[in-house]
């Protein structure tokens, strides 16, 4: 696509003098929306991060079957005052300058081309915007631009009572013994750092339910045996990290849980724990690459009611890759962990 012969620019970009790792908050005039410029500020304190404000809104031509050109001016006008006023406050709430884009076109897809644009390293959206929750878990522009971003993603809940703009209390980690979801523990133990939060670490192991094929005496004992050494298993794993990571000065409790649904189970444990973020990778152990996020992170952002912090593990010529017969899972994406100054 010809971005240039489809997209107008309606305000100069304003860029930082610095190119360092780089956040992407996509806001409009919606409440939700604007609690996204929240979050991003604790992510960009905790990371070092400068942000990117982006804007999109609807072209002229698009707006109805008889658009009012001075209607539309007076939303643009409004949308530009808008984000002047976002990136006043994050200047002030950051101590360095925000770059400001204003833009036209589909919502979604002008997320995704602009955030390779900028190679911004996160993009943060609040699940719903101006039009408002609806029956589907994620907004429609949302569900879009998850469904074909090639990188790591914050998404805000519209249920989330409070952002947490001061600092978060609480990060849940959910590991499934992977080094792919272990790639996310430098991002979290950094922000748990900036904050002094508890990180949670919780590992799931699956619970087996009585069934047609499994219904004997013997093999149900053999099944609840194998269960309690999964958990003495996962308790020592989950312990081998929480050493380590106190030895680096985090607050860090672990959590080992027995649940026959293993995704539902990390969104009940959130809300239980009253967690303020969840940090997830987007795979784990089993890997597909033609996924770009695989089932349980897919589960997490349809489902989450607490802040989702998605870290992708996959370089980006290793997604949306031909099948990959008895190749083993590509090797984790070269930033993770993320070296971040």
């Amino acid at each position: 696509m010809d971005t240039a012969a489809t997209l107008v620019r309606l305000s100069e970009t304003k860029t930082p003098t610095t190119r360092g790792h780089r956040i992407l908050v996509c806001v409009d005039r919606s409440k939700p929306a604007d609690a996204c410029l929240a979050y991003s500020i604790v992510l960009a304190r905790a990371l070092g991060s400068d942000l990117t404000l982006l804007h999109v809104m609807q072209p002229h031509a698009q707006v109805g079957p008889h658009p009012d050109a001075l209607d539309w001016e007076i939303s643009r006008q409004d949308a530009h005052a808008h984000l002047e006023q976002l990136e006043q406050h994050a200047v002030r709430a950051l101590g360095r300058p925000a770059a400001v884009r204003l833009e036209q076109g589909r919502a979604a897809e002008r997320i995704v081309e602009l955030a390779r644009e900028i190679n911004a390293d996160l993009t943060v959206l609040g699940s719903h915007g101006e039009a408002g929750a609806t029956a589907w878990n994620l907004g429609s522009t949302v569900q879009q631009v998850v469904s074909v971003s090639r990188g790591s993603v914050f998404i805000a809940p519209s249920s989330a009572t409070a952002p947490i703009a001061s600092s978060p209390q609480r990060i849940v980690v959910p590991l499934d013994g992977s080094q792919r979801t272990e790639s996310v523990l430098p991002t979290a133990a950094r922000i748990a750092t900036a904050y002094d939060a508890e990180l949670i670490l919780v590992h799931v192991t699956q619970a087996l339910l009585p069934t047609s094929v499994l219904h004997t005496g013997e093999d149900l004992e053999l099944a609840s045996r194998l269960a309690a050494r999964l958990k003495i298993s996962a308790k020592a794993y989950l312990e081998g990290l929480r050493a380590r990571l106190v030895r680096e000065g985090v607050r860090v409790r672990t959590l080992v849980e027995h649940h026959a649904n293993q995704r539902h189970c990390i969104v009940e444990t959130a809300k239980r724990e009253r967690a303020d973020l969840i940090a997830v990778a987007a795979h784990g152990a089993a890997c597909d690459p033609g996924r770009t996020f695989g089932s349980v992170t897919e589960y997490l952002l349809a489902h989450s009611t607490v802040p989702l912090l998605v870290l992708q593990d996959l370089p980006d010529s290793e997604l949306h890759t031909p099948e990959l017969g008895d190749r083993q899972a590509p090797p984790l994406r070269a930033s993770y962990p993320p070296e971040l100054v």
